[in-house]
């Protein structure tokens, strides 16, 4: 069994597909017009049991386009807060920084592309942490 976590945006969302254990299977960036088509590749592939949706600016949107699939699957929102700054924790877990960028720390750099997917991850494991959200 599987969850599929969603950090919904305006252009674009991150996606990650973890196993009830934490372990991330799959993560990307979509974008946002892009993502029902995604969302339905995963569903019919994968063992997904819940879809977990970050309570962002475009929650509502997101989970009113997963409720226009039809996919039969359980739909939670949960809390986002800080996430983003958790995020940018796990990226540069993955991809440590070498030379002079090591002795910065980590709330003080920027990552060179998009950490929604990794936004996702966090948002993945808050809800398997605590499923009382």
């Amino acid at each position: 069994m599987m969850i599929l976590a969603i950090d919904p945006g305006k252009d674009k969302c991150g996606l990650a597909v973890l196993e009830t254990d934490g372990k991330v299977i799959k993560k990307e960036v979509v974008p946002t017009p892009q993502f029902s088509l995604h969302i339905t590749h995963y569903t019919l592939q994968l063992d997904i049991q819940t879809i977990v949706v970050g309570n962002g600016t475009y929650s509502k949107a997101i989970d009113e386009q997963i409720k226009r699939l039809n996919l039969s699957i359980k739909t939670t929102i949960i809390p986002e807060e800080f996430s983003t700054l958790e995020a940018r924790k796990l990226y540069w877990q993955d991809h440590r920084p070498r030379g002079f960028m090591r002795l910065i720390p980590t709330s003080l750099r920027v990552p060179p592309v998009p950490i929604d997917d990794y936004a996702a991850i966090v948002l993945g494991q808050r809800f398997l942490t605590d499923k009382n959200i």
